[in-house]
Order: C-alpha cells, then structure tokens, then sequence
C-alpha cells in the first residue's frame, strides 16, 4: 500500500522533533575525520513547499515549524533552524526539508548517501531534489531491502534513518526484523528509527499506540551497547484521537545527545504543547 504522502504533514510537530535529532546525529558523525554512510530507508521527496494544497488541506506546519519561526530557540536547536533559513528566502517560511535534505546538507565530501523510496511519485521527486549530488545515490526500492544490502558499509561508519508511515500494523514488526539483522550485520552503526504516538483504535487491535511502545521496548532489548529513547507529546493520550505526539528511539546515540534534547525539549513543550497535557521523556540505557 502506497497511499501515505508526507506532503499533507510537512513541518508538524513531528517532524520538528525528528529532524532536530537528525541534525544533531548528522554533526556528530561528522566530527570524526573518518567518513561514514548515511541510509534513509524512506526518504519522501526530500523539500516541501507548505504553500501546496496538501500542506495547506492539513495546515499541521502551524501548530509545528511556523510556531517556532520568530523565536529565539535554544542554543542546541539554531543548526536546525539554520538550515531551514538556508532554503528560504530572508525572513520567509515557504519550504519544509525532509530529513534526506537535512542529513546530506551535513555531509562532507567524503561522506555518501544512500536514499530509497518506493512511492513512484515521490521517487521521481526525490531524484530530482537530489539529482545534482555526486555523493547521493537515490533508489526506487523499499527501504529495508535496500538496507540489507548496504551492511556493513565499507566505511565502517553508518548513520541510518527508518521513518516508514506506519499505515499498515506490520509495519512495526518489519521495523523490529530490520534493525535485528541490521545489529548482526553491523552492531556499530547508529540507528534513528522514529514512531508516532497515536491514541486511535484500530481493525485488529484496541490501540495502535500500543504497537508502537511494544516496538520501542523491542528494539531496547536488541543487545545494542547503548539505547535512547525520546518521546514528545503536545496532547494527552487521553485528550486526542490520533497522533497526539512522536518518539525516537536511537541506537548507539551520541554521546552528549540525550543532554542536547533535555536542554531543547522544555522549549519545544512550551511552543509546540497544546494542552496542559503536553509533555516529554528522554530515557538512555546501557548494555
């Protein structure tokens, strides 16, 4: 099933978060002089234009990027913000990147992409965003196949970002299966997966969100050297049907990440809440 389209999301809350945790990820693998891969196993198209009638039929960027456009962000969030200026033009918020265009706009010379993505149009979309990179190979293939066959990189450096839509229930269990090989194969790399945080009753079970915490359980129990969970909220589970927030959970984190996002989150809950009920969770174990 091929129906999600990112366009009708661009700039949410989610992506907020997300694309935040992509940065700061991105910048820390670069501050290593060895060079290192760079996977996106569902890249979208890679730019947004929230003037589209997709983002304007759900207007989500309002409640999200355009919520925090004019503020004075956290000393931790200005690359972020940063490179969002850098596609516009001067004062102006008409394009939203996706994590594709974050993560390789971090990148050095020496340092290559890989991005996949299976929705024909968006494929097409993506190649053309991208098409001017000599160190970014885009692929019209799914993502967790695509990843197999890049593990281990020969750089023996990895930054990986799995950010499927989640439409369908198994998706989260394909989730779990891939990062259980992508462990075997190489146990090093640093793993971004993201989830969202739903509260809406489903065919075959009472809550997705259920799925998602299993998921995330899951993967903490992989074995990995060290495990981070972060999760953001702008409405109780209680008060909202639907995505009332997202979480990540990485793999073989950085090692000052999860200090980073307890300096930004705070913010992120006073801007982007919206409700009392609004709130974080920032959660790092070690094997």
């Amino acid at each position: 099933m091929l129906s999600y389209r990112h366009s009708f999301h661009a700039g949410n809350h989610a992506d907020v978060l997300k694309h935040w945790l992509c940065v700061l990820t991105a910048e820390y693998m670069g501050q290593k002089d060895k060079p290192f891969l760079y996977v996106d196993t569902h890249a979208a198209v890679g730019v947004y234009s929230l003037h589209s009638s997709d983002a304007k039929k759900t207007a989500e960027a309002d409640a999200g990027i355009k919520a925090l456009w004019d503020k004075d962000v956290p000393a931790g969030m200005n690359s972020y913000i940063d490179l969002i200026k850098s596609l516009n033009p001067p004062s102006k918020l008409s394009r939203y990147p996706g994590s594709p265009w974050f993560v390789t706009q971090c990148l050095r010379g020496t340092d290559k992409a890989r991005l996949f993505e299976l929705h024909p149009q968006d494929f097409v979309l993506l190649n053309k965003n991208f098409n001017d990179k000599r160190n970014v190979k885009v692929e019209k293939l799914d993502g967790f196949t695509g990843l197999k066959s890049l593990l281990p990189p020969p750089q023996k450096r990895a930054m990986v970002v799995i950010d499927p839509p989640y439409e369908q229930e198994h998706e989260y269990k394909l989730v779990v299966t891939a990062m259980k090989d992508s462990l075997k194969r190489f146990p090093n790399g640093v793993y971004v997966v993201w989830y969202p945080l739903i509260n809406r009753p489903s065919m075959n079970s009472a809550n997705k969100q259920n799925m998602a915490e299993k998921m995330a359980g899951q993967l903490s129990r992989l074995g990995a050297k060290s495990f981070l969970d972060v999760r953001f909220w702008v409405n109780g589970k209680d008060e909202t049907k639907g995505m009332y927030g997202s979480g990540m959970a990485i793999i073989n984190p950085p090692w000052n990440l999860a200090a980073q996002l307890e300096e930004g989150l705070p913010f992120l809950v006073e801007n982007l809440g919206q409700t009392a009920q609004a709130g974080y969770t920032v959660e790092y174990t070690e094997s």
